[in-house]
């Protein structure tokens, strides 16, 4: 490839044309992931001026600045720092021109153009449709490679604000990641990993192999990515990819990351109906990797609080511990332990990512027949249609 700035300027604005491709303000669901879908926005034509769409976007996803300016110096204040001579530019300013995708016009100048974001919502599924109901019905594929593997069925509706969100655009052979933010309320509980999902399948629908991350130089933060099977990129393999920092959005004190595109999950289809209600979802057949998270800092040891006086044990007495048995050891004799029925259903259950809003049928109530390769689980009378209301289906496959 040509060293020369404008060529390489050139080269790298018809890569990034790639993304355009990719239907915006679409929803598309996640197979495996009922509770969510995910969403591709553009805020580059949202208002008259940057300022406009950047109001826009802080509106809609006010999390994503935050986790980013908290405790960083301002534009404002910068330039009257400066006195009004040239200076760097702020986080804030960074965001703004990632989001609003603002393209340079100058070989000098830093290029942002090309940039999409995309939003996790949290799914909404009627949990008592009426017959005839509008909603209840198939949907239409937006795109082909996008989404589940059939139409999603019923129709994918949302009723929420984003509650994950990350900036995206497409280079030669890469799709790169600068930004990525969750709500504070809803961080640990796995929404970053369905974002990473839905850019994953972001990535091959536009045949890209890798992605690049920009992380901060926080051990948790890069102990997170690194459990989501990311990669540190040393100087050596970003000269061999050519991948110059000057093509990335890249920020100080932060470390590049990156991450070779695994192979497309398998799933089965499933039907969940139960009298007026039907939903499709999918069963993942193949395991998920994971990674254990990198090593951050030693847990503490909270010391052993001691007895208040004439309340503790005689000295001779042994203080009760854990069990120390040996695995060889044998069992006490007696009868087994009987757990609750609701406990037990729930060891049986498939995992909540994949079972999460089906019909809450109980065991006894739950039958299954094969359609046109899908698995069909039926509900008696007796059973309960709900999604995302704290109830998890018992299916067996």
């Amino acid at each position: 490839m040509s060293t020369t700035k404008g060529e390489r300027r050139e080269w790298l604005a018809r890569s990034r044309e790639a993304i355009n491709q990719l239907p915006l303000n679409e929803l598309f669901e996640l197979p495996g992931r009922p509770h969510v879908v995910y969403q591709i926005r553009s805020y580059a034509n949202t208002g008259s001026s940057l300022a406009e769409a950047a109001s826009q976007a802080r509106s809609d996803m006010p999390f994503l600045f935050k986790a980013f300016e908290t405790g960083q110096i301002g534009p404002k204040r910068m330039a009257k720092m400066h006195g009004g001579k040239p200076r760097v530019a702020t986080i804030h300013e960074y965001l703004d021109w990632t989001i609003t995708a603002q393209s340079s016009t100058e070989d000098d100048e830093l290029d942002f153009g090309g940039f999409r974001v995309v939003v996790i919502l949290p799914r909404y599924v009627s949990p008592w449709p009426y017959p005839g109901d509008p909603g209840n019905c198939e949907g239409k594929k937006a795109h082909p490679d996008l989404g589940g593997p059939l139409p999603p069925f019923p129709l994918l509706q949302t009723h929420g604000r984003p509650m994950c969100a990350a900036t995206i655009r497409s280079g030669p052979g890469y799709l790169e990641v600068p930004f990525v933010a969750t709500q504070e309320h809803k961080r640990g509980k796995g929404y970053c990993r369905c974002l990473v999902e839905a850019i994953e399948e972001i990535a091959r629908a536009l045949k890209l192999e890798k992605l690049m991350l920009c992380s901060t130089n926080d051990p948790i933060v890069k102990s997170t990515w690194h459990h989501l099977n990311f990669d540190f990129a040393s100087e050596e393999e970003m000269e061999a990819w050519d991948i110059p920092h000057a093509d990335l959005v890249y920020l100080q004190n932060t470390t590049q990351m990156h991450k070779v595109l695994p192979p497309p999950g398998q799933y089965r289809p499933i039907v969940i109906k139960h009298k007026d209600f039907k939903q499709r979802t999918y069963a993942r057949l193949d395991p998920v990797v994971k990674r254990p998270r990198l090593h951050t800092a030693p847990p503490k040891k909270n010391p052993p609080k001691k007895p208040a006086m004439g309340k503790g044990p005689p000295a001779s007495a042994a203080a009760p511990t854990m069990s120390t048995e040996p695995p060889n050891s044998q069992p006490s004799k007696g009868p087994p332990q009987q757990q609750p029925p609701h406990q037990h259903a729930q060891q049986e259950a498939m995992p909540s990512c994949q079972a999460h809003s089906g019909a809450s049928l109980g065991r006894e109530d739950t039958g299954a027949e094969s359609r046109d390769g899908e698995e069909v689980l039926l509900g008696s009378t007796g059973g309960h249609a709900g999604f995302s209301r704290g109830r998890e289906s018992v299916i067996e496959e």
